[in-house]
């Protein structure tokens, strides 16, 4: 066990992700202290440079079918869990080469659905959560790439804002987010022990 936790903060010191780590291992022990950023993506024309890996990618739209490969793709994910996000209406977006699952990344039309978060959507916004890329296929700029397409697919059809949950001390996702010109829009603090929830307070609110 001890040796696991060592393993962990390691890897976090490595990746930027010390006090992340920390947090997450407190949530362990049945204190859940949470902040955390509500990001707004989408506020500009976004521009990569041309890629000689993304020339085999497509980006497609997941059906229920598709439920088996994605649910393959992360452990904690059941193809219940999938099956349930299809039933609420939810879009998955993959980035496929040939047959094979890349990576993937999801939208919610109708809330920012985190249990700690209830800001609500309006018609022409969308929550992207739970991108996902292969190991494999990381170090390649693949992940802006998908960002980007999905931003292009919701423009057409009328969905132009977009917001995202960030951890607070996640360094790494905001740097990402920021490159495709994200906006932070609120800060968010969350406290739980156990099962009872304490409190979830707006730290600061980023709007003029």
């Amino acid at each position: 066990m001890i040796r696991r936790i060592a393993r962990s903060v390691r890897y976090a010191s490595q990746s930027g992700l010390v006090r992340h780590r920390i947090l997450g291992l407190l949530n362990v022990c049945g204190l859940h202290i949470q902040p955390y950023y509500l990001i707004r993506e989408g506020t500009a024309a976004v521009t990569l440079k041309q890629n000689e890996h993304f020339d085999e990618l497509a980006i497609v739209v997941a059906t229920p079918e598709d439920i088996p490969r994605i649910a393959a793709c992360q452990d904690w994910v059941t193809e219940e869990l999938l099956q349930g996000r299809f039933e609420k209406g939810h879009l998955c977006m993959m980035v496929v080469r040939g047959e094979e699952l890349v990576g993937h990344t999801w939208v919610d039309f109708e809330e920012v659905h985190e249990a700690y978060c209830d800001y609500e959507l309006q018609s022409d916004e969308a929550y992207l959560f739970d991108a996902f890329i292969k190991r494999e296929y990381r170090g390649f700029g693949l992940a802006p790439y998908v960002r980007k397409e999905c931003y292009e697919y919701l423009a057409r059809i009328g969905r132009r804002q977009y917001y995202s949950i960030s951890d607070y001390f996640n360094t790494p996702a905001i740097r990402f987010k920021k490159k495709l010109h994200a906006e932070i829009f609120r800060l968010y603090l969350y406290v739980k022990i156990g099962r009872y929830t304490l409190g979830n307070w707006v730290l600061k609110d980023y709007q003029p």
